[in-house]
């Protein structure tokens, strides 16, 4: 018995079969210079930082007076500090901390902008003009003035480092969901899918949103970087994570009297907190190079 095959009828459009855009953006950024670089550089100090508890390493907070002062060695990898301490483990605990605080401020500084300035960009004058008045009046000050405003009111501390870094960040993510949203709403397919009585939330969640993820990813990386430049900078000041809980701000506080004896105090954290911002920028990079076509066409 012979089998045929039907053959579509003249004129009848067939679908062409096209690959998940998504898996197609992954898959671009895993061959991208600088993602890889950052990539490789991030993930094994998330990976050390977040298992920190479970390593066999020094307690970052017990004191060992008579290793006090101790420069690097075989014994002591990082040296230790004025009471001891070894500065690896206080190091990775405080590269848990910081991480902490620049992610979670940076997720909540992108939802806080993804909801209030798509809802300022697609309903229309009125709801656009007290959101943007709002921001204006945020964003006349300077994000790290802003931060130490709100923990001067709330004291500092980690819960409060990341809400001030949160809303320092805030403004920012909702001016650029804003103009994103905006841009989408010229748009021809939502043009047609308004003919079509398509209803708001769908153009929402079908259209809008999901072209605004890009550039919001990217605006978060580089928010984390500064949310952990931030935290260190307030907790150098002793307005962030307080002693005897470290973080790369305050581990660098600690050194600071002892440079000229004990540069490794100091040094080493610092070293952290750039590696960390360097690898964060890098990763951003490549996210946005293969995101926007314009960098795409140029490489």
């Amino acid at each position: 018995m012979q089998y045929s095959v039907s053959q579509p009828a003249i004129g009848v459009a067939v679908p062409r079969q096209r690959p998940s855009l998504r898996l197609d953006w992954l898959a671009r950024l895993a061959h991208n210079r600088s993602s890889i670089a950052g990539a490789a550089i991030l993930l094994p100090i998330v990976f050390f930082a977040f298992a920190a508890p479970y390593l066999p390493i020094a307690d970052p907070i017990k004191p060992n007076i008579l290793a006090s002062m101790q420069a690097p060695s075989l014994h002591h990898p990082f040296g230790t500090d004025k009471l001891g301490r070894e500065i690896l483990s206080r190091t990775i605990t405080g590269l848990r901390v910081s991480l902490t605080v620049g992610f979670a401020a940076a997720g909540i500084s992108l939802a806080i902008g993804v909801v209030v300035g798509t809802l300022a960009g697609f309903m229309g004058k009125t709801v656009d003009t007290i959101v943007s008045a709002i921001v204006d009046v945020f964003l006349a000050f300077p994000s790290l003035l802003l931060a130490i405003s709100v923990i001067a009111v709330f004291g500092p501390g980690m819960p409060q480092v990341i809400a001030a870094l949160s809303v320092a960040g805030a403004p920012g993510a909702i001016r650029l969901q804003r103009a994103l949203t905006l841009s989408l709403k010229s748009r021809t397919y939502m043009d047609a899918a308004r003919m079509a009585s398509a209803p708001g939330w769908w153009m929402l969640v079908r259209h809008v949103i999901p072209n605004t993820v890009a550039p919001m990813i990217v605006f978060a990386s580089i928010h984390a970087a500064n949310a952990i430049l931030a935290e260190a900078g307030l907790s150098y000041l002793g307005l962030g994570i307080l002693p005897p809980q470290p973080s790369l701000g305050n581990l660098v506080s600690d050194g600071r009297p002892y440079l000229q004896n004990a540069w490794w105090i100091s040094t080493i954290p610092g070293i952290a907190i750039a590696v960390v911002s360097v690898s964060l920028h890098l990763l951003s990079d490549g996210i946005r190079e293969e995101l926007d076509p314009r960098s795409r066409g140029n490489a």
